[in-house]
């Protein structure tokens, strides 16, 4: 699912600038399962459903004809209870949208009812029908039935409230869901018969008979291994993609490939020499002068991806999806002094550029941009800095490109 924000025309843009700077950075706390990349999906839904209804003539149950503000912010808020427990977050999630006094300047004390019934009746597993079209609307376009996203939705929340689990547990646990769930008999419900999610529910029942099949799939889905490495003063921050498989792993670091050429790259433009950070005579890079040198370089680490499904089981960007993306944001709001983020490839360019909303820079070439965060010591209440997106040419080997320029290429970032 894409991070990215969409303008919508027909919503009131200051309500779209509230949602923006207000409401969806409370979901950058939330388990990934209820991210903020999920609430945009579902806004988008919802406002395709509403332009599907307009077309049809539907109108609100006032007879009054469908609101797109009601419709933008009932998906805006539907989670944002989470906070309070995931059981009865639709009931926290609805006081939470009614207790929100800004939203007055926009609507009338009975709309605000009408949002906060809509939102309390969101949930599937909602025995009653909800109570208006507005429910209904924000209900059909929470489910997102798409194999890959409920699937990795459901692994995530098992892995983040289950963490003493084996993964064979996880995989139970998450198939076990998904069967009760979306399965014959299922407890979800479609609120639109002609909409887009039944033929996608079809499709899911289908594997979801496959045991077999579904254990395949759950072994091509992968966590990052690791936690992003940020070491205080960070300057700059490299982003690849995604680890290898573990099986390839020299050293329990980033750029763990002995024949990936990063820390060769490194070698070269800070000792002038390529085999620095190799352990002598053995096929593995030196881990704890590794690690030193990010420290004293002010160097973090992390992937543009934090879940991917690799399609062929290999370590090619070429078969990786990624299936959440890194909130690079929030990754440098822990870094006040990082002024440069460096993509090592291309799959990891063209997400980083998705997530920041600028062009895709050329090999070797940089685009600027501004990233905002919550200041106490600001007039406005917030901060901004402007920081550098660079694209490097990729530390694989099979980059077509010699060790020597690719570390000319990087000379740049440090300013070597």
């Amino acid at each position: 699912m894409s991070g990215k924000l969409r303008q919508y025309p027909e919503v009131c843009a200051r309500l779209q600038t509230y949602v923006r700077e207000c409401v969806l950075p409370r979901y950058d706390a939330y388990d990934k399962a209820h991210s903020r990349s999920h609430i945009l999906s579902v806004i988008s839904q919802s406002m395709e459903l509403y332009g599907r209804l307009v077309e049809k003539g539907e109108r609100g149950p006032d007879g009054a004809l469908l609101n797109p503000d009601m419709i933008y912010a009932i998906a805006a808020y539907h989670d944002i209870g989470v906070c309070e427990g995931r059981e009865f977050h639709h009931l926290a999630s609805g006081r939470m949208l009614e207790a929100d006094t800004v939203l007055r300047q926009w609507f009338s004390q009975e709309q605000i009812r009408l949002m906060r019934e809509a939102v309390e009746d969101h949930r599937s597993s909602n025995k009653s029908w909800p109570r208006s079209i507005y429910g209904r609307i924000v209900a059909e376009a929470d489910k997102l039935i798409d194999f890959d996203t409920v699937f990795s939705r459901a692994i995530l929340y098992a892995r983040a409230n289950y963490p003493e689990l084996t993964d064979e547990e996880i995989f139970q646990k998450s198939y076990g869901h998904l069967l009760e769930k979306y399965g014959e008999g299922g407890y979800m419900r479609l609120q639109f018969s002609d909409s887009p999610n039944a033929l996608r529910l079809a499709e899911l029942r289908e594997k979801l008979r496959d045991p077999e099949l579904m254990r395949r799939e759950f072994a091509l889905f992968q966590v990052h291994p690791l936690e992003p490495f940020v070491p205080d003063g960070a300057r700059v921050l490299l982003l690849g993609s995604f680890p290898p498989p573990h099986a390839r792993w020299s050293m329990e670091f980033f750029y763990p490939n002995f024949q990936n050429d990063m820390w060769r790259i490194m070698g070269l433009l800070f000792y002038g020499d390529a085999g620095h950070f190799v352990m002598p005579g053995q096929k593995r890079f030196d881990y704890e002068r590794v690690v030193e040198f990010c420290r004293r370089e002010g160097i973090a680490l992390y992937d543009a991806a934090y879940m991917v499904k690799r399609l062929r089981g290999n370590a090619s960007d070429n078969f990786l999806k990624i299936i959440e993306p890194t909130d690079i944001p929030a990754l440098l709001a822990r870094m006040p002094s990082c002024r440069a983020v460096v993509s090592t490839g291309g799959k990891s360019a063209e997400q980083i550029a998705s997530i920041l909303d600028v062009p895709v820079p050329s090999v070797g070439g940089s685009v600027p941009f501004t990233i905002s965060a919550p200041s106490a010591t600001s007039t406005s209440g917030v901060s901004s800095r402007t920081v550098t997106f660079y694209r490097m040419p990729s530390s694989s080997r099979a980059y077509p490109l010699s060790l020597d320029r690719k570390a000319a290429a990087y000379a740049r970032i440090f300013g070597l």
